[in-house]
């Protein structure tokens, strides 16, 4: 078997290449700074069963979920989102989700952005209550200080439920990654943007964003389930928002394929991360003496 020495070996595998994504794909991507993918087949054809699992554990692990690589802050009773099912090490808890990293439309559109060679940062999920989910307007990335500064990675949508306006669809500002710094820099991030669009989706849908757009969530009125999964995909050299190789366990690991291992950084061959989960939250704490509250 040959090994996968870097991300140009790994689209071979899966068959990626320039006609993955259509030149009208790529242009809007690099234009908005994000793009919608529509259902895949594997999607379509496992949606029912996704959403069956995400029921189960969320009933399973309570307000416990989502909390890997955190459990210094759950012991000391900070909850980052109370009113929102979050889960957390997804491929850990079933290695259906493993598939969801390998949607070649998905691996271009990240490719697209990030022009260099890719690891999966993290795997996560996330259903905002009844009358809650509003977020501030905020990156997910590492703040951009120069123009020639390279992107850090995305972060896709995959939404399990019809996204709406009525159950708190993804705010989105088009064209943002482009500007230079934190979004608090420029604007009142606690205040609906002109330019924003919604992410009203169908159920499967996925969107894959740049971490340097400006987004947020938005309040769930309508009480509707929207449970969507997020995939972090970064470049190599950053760090993830779950150290992979501590937090899958060795019968996990086994149960993968080599583009999976690849992707997710644990093979034995890939460097060690020191850190349980190295986010941007710390720094925006720094920089501004306040926390993002439930953002991650």
């Amino acid at each position: 078997m040959t090994e996968i020495k870097n991300t140009e070996d790994l689209f071979k595998k899966l068959d990626i290449d320039q006609k993955t994504l259509s030149n009208e794909q790529k242009k809007f991507i690099a234009d908005n700074g994000y793009l919608i993918i529509p259902p895949s087949k594997f999607i379509k054809e496992n949606l029912s069963l996704l959403q069956n699992i995400t029921s189960d554990l969320i009933i399973k692990e309570g307000d416990k979920g989502g909390w890997e690589g955190k459990e210094q802050y759950y012991k000391k009773g900070k909850y980052f989102e109370t009113n929102a099912d979050r889960l957390g090490n997804l491929i850990e808890k079933d290695i259906i989700f493993g598939k969801l990293i390998l949607i070649p439309e998905i691996l271009a559109a990240a490719y697209e952005v990030i022009q260099t060679d890719i690891k999966v940062g993290g795997l996560n999920f996330r259903n905002p209550h009844k009358g809650h989910g509003e977020q501030a307007i905020h990156i997910d990335g590492r703040p951009r200080k120069n123009l020639s500064d390279s992107f850090a990675g995305v972060v896709v949508y995959i939404y399990l439920d019809e996204s709406k306006i009525e159950n708190g669809a993804t705010r989105v500002i088009p064209g943002t990654h482009k500007k230079l710094g934190w979004p608090d820099y420029h604007i009142n991030t606690n205040v609906r943007h002109k330019d924003e669009v919604r992410t009203s989706l169908p159920a499967g849908s996925a969107v894959v964003l740049n971490l340097n757009t400006w987004h947020a969530g938005a309040k769930n009125i309508s009480g509707e389930a929207r449970k969507t999964i997020f995939v972090q995909i970064k470049r190599r050299e950053e760090g993830q928002l779950l150290n992979n190789k501590k937090f899958l366990s060795k019968k996990t690991k086994e149960k993968l394929n080599e583009e999976q291992k690849y992707l997710l950084g644990i093979r034995d061959t890939d460097p060690t991360q020191t850190e349980d989960s190295v986010s941007v939250g710390a720094t925006y704490t720094e920089e501004f003496g306040k926390s993002r509250g439930d953002i991650t």
